[in-house]
């Protein structure tokens, strides 16, 4: 007979993964962490045996300041070409009634628009939502511009840095200074997620008409389709300077 498993164990296991996803999703500190257990639970853990938790998983994130990578830019990068600067951010939607998170990739010079759904905040899953928009724009990304989310951290960080790939962190409240990536959630929230109208099925079959058919007023784009804007650039320059 398999030896049954203690009540008690069930829910500590239970605590322990919950603890673990709502740390990873909205970073809260062991006493707001406390609260939320209460509430959800009806159970008191004590501050302590949260932090010590965090500890064990590796779960703790220090403040930015003491960061030493972490320099913001103290003036806006300006791109010249296609892929010099990609902005990226992070919104959340509900998909099948569950919460999940876009990662958005924008690139400034041309209107290109990659968009990825994942599970959570990880980096990796930021990096996985990057490799998949390298695929998607027809030129090499060379520049990231982001605020200091934890999902544009640590892994993430990383790896553009052993890409050579730039990455720009803007300063602390200045969501302007994302403002491109910013604007392209609120048009996909009123084209796509809030549009009981919308004759596209999924969010691919979207962003494949905003690329390649949606015209576009912004002072980059001034009247004309992304992949348009592309081409122009691309009717430019020397072929030996492409890529």
């Amino acid at each position: 007979m398999p030896k049954k498993e203690h009540p008690e164990t069930k829910i500590k296991g239970a605590l322990k993964i919950f603890i673990h996803e709502q740390k990873l999703r909205i970073n809260y500190g062991p006493r707001k962490m406390k609260l939320l257990v209460k509430r959800k639970f009806n159970i008191d853990v004590s501050t302590t045996a949260i932090y010590k938790f965090y500890k064990k998983k590796n779960l703790i994130r220090r403040p930015q300041k003491k960061l030493a990578w972490y320099k913001p830019i103290k003036e806006p990068v300006i791109p010249k070409a296609p892929g010099e600067v990609v902005q990226v951010d992070t919104k959340y939607v509900w998909i099948n009634n569950r919460r999940q998170y876009q990662r958005t990739f924008i690139d400034i010079f041309t209107g290109l628009q990659h968009a990825a759904i994942v599970e959570n905040l990880e980096a990796q899953n930021t990096v996985v939502a990057f490799q998949e928009a390298e695929k998607m724009f027809p030129f090499n990304i060379t520049g990231i511009r982001s605020d200091n989310g934890s999902e544009n951290r640590g892994l993430f960080h990383q790896y553009l840095g052993q890409k050579g790939i730039a990455h720009y962190f803007i300063p602390k409240s200045s969501p302007t200074w994302d403002g491109a990536v910013e604007r392209a959630h609120g048009v996909i929230d009123q084209e796509f997620y809030l549009n009981p109208t919308k004759p596209w099925k999924t969010l691919k079959e979207y962003l494949h008409w905003y690329n390649y058919e949606r015209i576009h007023l912004g002072k980059y784009l001034n009247g004309m389709i992304p992949i348009e804007k592309y081409n122009y650039y691309l009717s430019t320059v020397s072929p030996l300077k492409v890529n």
